[in-house]
């Protein structure tokens, strides 16, 4: 009875909820909150004091833009936005406003210029990545194929171990509820990690931004209220007020750990 009534609330919650993403989009974009850098660029083997400006050539003259960098684990981020560029008076595409354009990397004292390839370049675009080598210093378009994949497997493996431990404590051992715990697990945290891959990595300040904040707040209830179904219909062993307490200790503490893991690995 308290699942049902519990699984009831949700359904309440998420109906009411189900105008929301709109009035955020118009919050999020209207304050101009949620922004996309027009050049993204993703250094391996960076030093740590590695510093980089790009060297814009624009209407006959050249002029530094300043980056934005972030550190996490492995990989250095530097990200330029329109605003930065504040000498420029007009945007056409970065294929036309990178033209010519030259990276400044600066580390140890030294300086490195670092030429933008037109292939890294997309022709009217404006939200353009690229992965900077500090061994050889070059510029490739785009980012390498094995990151997406092994930075949300990461992620996912991490809220499954926490859940797998919880699963334990609380008295579950037969194969099959492991195997339909792991199934749930996996079918609701990979498109979760997916859909955050879209929403932040681009700018830190998408975490203050109305649009992202009632996207994720709807995704969440919506796999609380996915798992705690499923698992309820498929997890036997125990009864389903115990199904439901595991749901309710096991989904905050996956949170915490993925909420750990977006602010110390790349995302």
């Amino acid at each position: 009875m308290k699942t049902r009534r519990f699984l009831l609330s949700l359904c309440a919650v998420l109906l009411l909820l189900a105008a929301f993403p709109a009035q955020a989009f118009a919050l999020g974009y209207g304050g101009e909150s949620y922004r996309y850098p027009t050049i993204t660029i993703v250094a391996y083997h960076a030093p740590e004091d590695l510093e980089i400006r790009i060297e814009v050539d624009k209407n006959g003259e050249r002029f530094p833009a300043e980056t934005k960098h972030n550190r996490r684990a492995w990989e250095t981020t530097f990200r330029v936005y329109r605003e930065d560029i504040f000498r420029a008076n007009s945007f056409k595409g970065n294929e036309t406003d990178f033209a010519g354009a030259v990276l400044i990397c600066r580390t140890g004292g030294e300086e490195h210029r670092v030429p933008i390839p037109k292939n890294c370049l997309t022709v009217g675009g404006s939200r353009d990545v690229m992965t900077l080598d500090c061994r050889s210093w070059t510029l490739t378009p785009g980012l390498p194929a094995c990151r997406a994949p092994l930075i949300l497997g990461m992620r996912v493996l991490l809220v499954l171990a926490v859940n797998a431990l919880i699963f334990l404590l609380m008295g579950y051992r037969e194969l099959r509820s492991w195997l339909c715990m792991l199934g749930v697990i996996l079918a609701t945290q990979i498109p979760l990690n997916l859909i955050l891959n879209r929403w932040i990595w681009v700018n830190d300040t998408n975490w203050n931004s109305a649009v992202f904040v009632g996207v994720m707040f709807m995704c969440l209830l919506g796999i609380v209220f996915v798992e705690t179904m499923l698992l309820a219909l498929l997890v036997q062993e125990q009864d389903r007020n115990r199904t439901g307490l595991f749901v309710g200790i096991a989904y905050p503490s996956g949170i915490a750990v993925l909420a750990a893991a977006l602010s110390w690995l790349p995302v």
